[in-house]
């Protein structure tokens, strides 16, 4: 089960008026496995969420304009900042998954030696940098628009919390 997350416009991070989805220990049994990495990212691959990497999150204020992102925690915790600046902190564990839709500020304020996530993305975009531009934000934020929902849960595939949560832009 997921929880959703809502995150209100920050200047100059956008956010989405989509929700932050929030699966706790979703992954847990895979995270205990000797080959944690390589099964975590072919349930993510299996569900259409490509061009994975491994590694953390970075200890600033960034977001992607052009693609959504899914974030699973192999290894250790973090304390993520969601929204930016004075935003809301919640702690992301081993086993659990974040569903950042485009737009969502993100930064690690603090982090076990041992944490470590893999990123991946609806078909496999290449996603953008982005770190608060004002003098670029009606266009970052028509781009985030434009920002297609994924054709599947990264847990859940043809069901789960993107078609309960995301539904309303899918009705469009």
């Amino acid at each position: 089960m997921a929880e959703a997350i809502f995150i209100k416009e920050n200047h100059p991070y956008p956010n989405n008026f989509l929700p932050v989805l929030y699966y706790p220990s979703a992954i847990k049994k895979l995270t205990d496995s000797p080959e944690a990495a390589q099964e975590v990212q072919s349930l993510l691959e299996e569900n259409g969420y490509l061009n994975s990497w491994i590694d953390g999150i970075f200890s600033y204020h960034h977001f992607h304009s052009n693609t959504h992102e899914v974030l699973a925690c192999l290894a250790g915790e973090a304390e993520v900042q969601l929204g930016g600046p004075d935003a809301e902190v919640y702690i992301f564990k081993k086993g659990d998954i974040l569903l950042l839709p485009a737009g969502t500020a993100h930064k690690r304020i603090d982090a076990t030696e041992d944490f470590k996530i893999i990123g991946a993305y609806p078909n496999g975009i290449e996603p953008d940098l982005q770190k608060g531009n004002l003098e670029e934000y009606s266009q970052i934020k028509k781009s985030i628009a434009e920002v297609t929902l994924p054709e599947m849960d990264p847990v859940g595939k043809k069901e789960g919390a993107t078609f309960e949560h995301w539904k309303s832009k899918r009705a469009e």
